[in-house]
């Protein structure tokens, strides 16, 4: 049994970036998580902004940036709307994985296929238990997605409306553009929802499509055919679906000794790419204030609180 100033459940960009924050603070941080490596594991276009970059501490370089593109939202009747901000097509993986290493470079333990069983409150202290083992930690940051096991534990259930999502990575394409990221809405396309084509490179495309009330395979499927110039003779390698939370950031993210963040919280804008950069931004703040707190003896909610004025001033500095 080990014990922590900070424990992080999840190592997605929220969770990688709030061990890091933590860390760098002098806490001692644990991240833990569930896959036997720290991956992107939903689907996601994996597009993102220099700011991203920026504000993750990330530099651009060429292993982690695949294509560079702006973007085109088209209505039913095919007519559309371009946005010439160029953003980033990246590897989300790599992202992830650098993010982590600075984790560790600052001081943070990670420990991969160690998922959370529950997480209770003990007095003042914070209990975490695994399929390994048991820690104790003054907070503990829930960044294990939309079906947290650390927000059930702590009897948070209030939930962020859910949009089923479903993504093929696909190979061979011809795409008829590399360099623009599609959108696409209406209900015979997407009910309730939009499908995207997000280029990776001449040959690769992240295809998906997020529906309500709808069997959402099906309608990638047809949305597929739609462009089979495109995509008629192209292969699927990767296949993805999740649950992706876009009703906004829950009431609650803050309790005595424990914080939620990322896609445990519904921070997410799937639609404009930010859900990577809001995550981003969260987990860093998370990390700040827990680990202030920690020093200061007080990781009470109303302490915790903090984090709801910093990750807002963060946001809207972004905007």
């Amino acid at each position: 049994m080990g014990s922590y100033d900070v424990i992080v459940v999840g190592a997605g960009p929220a969770g990688v970036s709030a061990a890091k924050a933590a860390a760098l603070g002098d806490a001692k941080t644990l991240l833990l998580e569930k896959c036997p490596t720290i991956m992107a594991n939903k689907p996601c276009g994996e597009a993102v902004s220099q700011t991203t970059f920026k504000t993750a501490g990330v530099e651009p370089k060429p292993s982690i940036v695949l294509n560079k593109a702006y973007a085109r939202v088209y209505a039913p009747n095919m007519k559309f709307v371009e946005i010439k901000d160029v953003g980033f097509l990246i590897n989300k993986s790599l992202f992830i994985q650098e993010i982590a290493a600075q984790a560790a470079e600052a001081g943070a333990d990670i420990h991969v296929r160690e998922e959370v069983i529950s997480v209770w409150r003990d007095g003042n202290i914070m209990r975490v238990k695994t399929n390994h083992d048991e820690y104790s930690a003054n907070v503990v940051i829930g960044a294990d997605g939309y079906h947290s096991t650390v927000a059930r534990s702590l009897g948070i259930n209030e939930r962020s409306e859910p949009i089923p999502t479903i993504q093929y990575v696909m190979v061979n394409c011809k795409l008829e553009y590399t360099d623009v990221v599609r959108f696409f809405l209406g209900n015979e396309i997407a009910p309730g929802g939009y499908a995207w084509i997000f280029p990776k490179s001449e040959k690769i495309a992240e295809v998906g499509i997020g529906v309500r009330g709808a069997p959402a395979k099906l309608y990638l499927d047809k949305f597929v055919k739609m462009f089979d110039k495109e995509l008629g003779n192209a292969k699927i390698i990767d296949y993805r679906g999740a649950p992706v939370p876009i009703g906004g950031m829950i009431k609650e993210c803050v309790l005595d000794g424990a914080m939620l963040i990322g896609d445990a919280a519904g921070m997410v804008i799937p639609l404009t790419g930010a859900g990577i950069h809001s995550s981003v931004a969260a987990g860093l703040v998370a990390g700040e204030v827990a680990s202030k707190a920690c020093h200061e003896g007080d990781t009470s909610k109303r302490r915790l609180s903090e984090f709801y004025e910093k990750y807002e001033a963060m946001d809207n500095e972004n905007k």
